[in-house]
């Protein structure tokens, strides 16, 4: 890669970490902007990048963030914050990304990546999707992602300014809160089962997912186009709760509730804690890893990005079982 100079934006998320973390180990120049960073990230996580701490809209910060950038990963979003009201969502994912993508090629950036997110399809009528599968986006997170990937590629068509789009599926490994809040719920044996388990869920390992990342900036013709990432293949999730259980010796769940009766209690409990601006434990966006269907076709990106999953879900669970491990060392 002869590109030395890197910014990633929403570096101080779980993505965002383990690439700029990435990034500097292989000995490239990068700079990691995000309004937040972890208080404690572990033992062996701490930043080998250098932390911006602000915003990417602000146009003095995000200015002097890209002087002598090469190349631009675009990670930070509106995303789980239930508390947040949805001109937020549209104003980050959405209104911010040409005004940000014109500050990058200002700048002299050579190479941006756009990162979306397979939340904008919904729950999919028919798996495996493909980059071509019309999207019925079921959340402001989705709609607005969607949204904002329309405006990154209309700007390249518009100016030639070099941007690729990536829809990750659902990225876990370590240093990732999904991740372990699945593990504790399962040891602690607070994990419910919400219907039937049948739905689809394509998992692919944070180091595949960096990977990808890596080849859209160099892949010759990638640019102005979408591609799906995700693992070698997708499971249901019971399946995917199984093989947490089966990878990290974890008992399996036996309590389960049909999903006609969690959703409007979910639905209720958001209305409540956003009177008083706190998350439930449990939102109608959480809701959907049991109740929508995800399965894609990596097929584009395997041809156009040279991508291909290292790693089955098996064993990206068994290197992700040490960072877990401590992290219940850490709180007992």
């Amino acid at each position: 890669m002869s590109r030395k100079r890197f910014l990633v934006t929403g570096a101080g998320g779980f993505i965002g970490y383990n690439l700029g973390n990435e990034l500097a180990d292989d000995g490239f120049s990068v700079h990691g902007l995000d309004l937040h960073f972890p208080e404690r990230p572990g033992a062996g996580r701490e930043p080998r990048f250098t932390p911006i701490l602000g915003d990417f809209r602000d146009p003095v910060i995000s200015e002097q963030a890209l002087e002598g950038v090469d190349a631009v990963i675009h990670l930070a979003s509106a995303h789980l914050d239930t508390a947040l009201p949805e001109s937020e969502y549209w104003d980050v994912n959405v209104h911010s990304v040409p005004v940000f993508l014109e500050r990058a090629r200002a700048a002299g950036v050579q190479a941006f990546v756009h990162v979306s997110s397979v939340g904008i399809y919904g729950n999919l009528r028919q798996c495996p999707a493909d980059e071509d599968t019309p999207c019925e986006p079921q959340s402001i997170y989705g709609r607005t992602k969607l949204e904002g990937e329309r405006r990154a590629l209309e700007f390249h068509r518009s100016t030639g300014f070099p941007v690729v789009v990536l829809r990750p599926a659902w990225v876990y490994g370590p240093g990732c809160p999904r991740t372990r809040k699945l593990y504790r719920a399962l040891k602690r044996r607070k994990f419910v089962m919400i219907g039937a388990g049948r739905n689809l869920r394509h998992p692919v390992f944070i180091a595949d997912f960096v990977s990808a990342c890596r080849l859209a900036l160099t892949a010759p013709d990638a640019a102005g186009a979408a591609y799906l990432i995700a693992g070698d293949s997708a499971v249901t999730s019971q399946e995917l709760v199984d093989s947490f259980c089966r990878a990290l010796e974890l008992p399996k769940p036996r309590i389960r509730v049909p999903y006609s009766v969690i959703r409007p209690m979910v639905a209720t409990a958001e209305s409540l804690f956003g009177l008083v601006g706190k998350v439930p434990p449990i939102t109608r966006r959480s809701l959907e890893f049991f109740d929508t269907d995800n399965a894609f076709d990596i097929s584009r990106a395997t041809r156009v990005l040279g991508f291909r999953p290292a790693f089955s879900l098996e064993q990206g669970l068994q290197l992700t079982k040490d960072w877990l491990d401590l992290g219940e060392a850490d709180r007992n």
